[in-house]
């Protein structure tokens, strides 16, 4: 069995993820490591031309369905990838397949889980580790932005703050019973909330830690 790792970087819209994975794999780098990051799907999708406000059912179904059919590949072939390498190597993904939940209704979750033959329990399993970085709108608005994902919808104004701190809630709820979910706090420093990121992973790879 494998020993490489499968971390999730996830969390609320504006909540240092971008910037997050750049710091990861920088510090894991000059640490001798091999970082894969999978890219984050659905922002694929949107740029491409989906979106998920859509008044049409079936094009919103079949948008999130290939979403999920999309990230469960993606993740396996950059764990092929990472299974080749002679230098130890772990896998971060920006968000993953639990976070699609977050975004449909139950009883479609099970339908699309059902056609991947899967289930919410086994997707969870997949991931070694769950960062949660808790979204800006959440405590720190005086630093939610627009300018890191132009395709995000919540706006900067309080209707969509309020709908950046709804979604931040649902992807935490749909992470919720995986045995190493770590929820990290907004801190006026941002630099101390990727400090506990790095923290994390670092507890996760069984690097010793001062």
């Amino acid at each position: 069995m494998s020993d490489i790792k499968r971390i999730v970087l996830t969390g609320g819209p504006c909540a240092g993820k971008t910037t997050a994975l750049v710091r990861i794999v920088e510090h894991f780098s000059n640490l001798g490591f091999k970082v894969f990051t999978v890219p984050e799907v659905p922002t694929m999708y949107t740029q491409g031309g989906w979106n998920y406000l859509t008044h049409n059912p079936r094009l919103y179904y079949e948008g999130e369905l290939a979403i999920l059919q999309t990230q469960l590949a993606l993740e396996d072939s950059f764990m092929r990838l990472a299974e080749t390498c002679t230098k130890p190597t772990f896998v971060v993904c920006d968000r993953g397949t639990m976070d699609i939940s977050a975004y449909v209704a139950p009883e479609m979750w099970h339908d699309m889980t059902t056609k991947c033959g899967t289930n919410s329990n086994d997707l969870r399993l997949r991931y070694d580790a769950v960062l949660h970085l808790v979204s800006a709108a959440v405590g720190a608005e005086q630093y939610y932005t627009l300018a890191t994902n132009t395709t995000r919808y919540e706006q900067a104004d309080e209707e969509g703050l309020q709908l950046a701190r709804d979604l931040d809630n649902k992807v935490n709820k749909a992470w919720t019973g995986h045995s190493h979910l770590r929820v990290i706090n907004t801190y006026d420093n941002f630099d101390v909330k990727i400090r506990c990121v790095i923290k994390e992973i670092s507890h996760v790879l069984g690097i010793p830690q001062a």
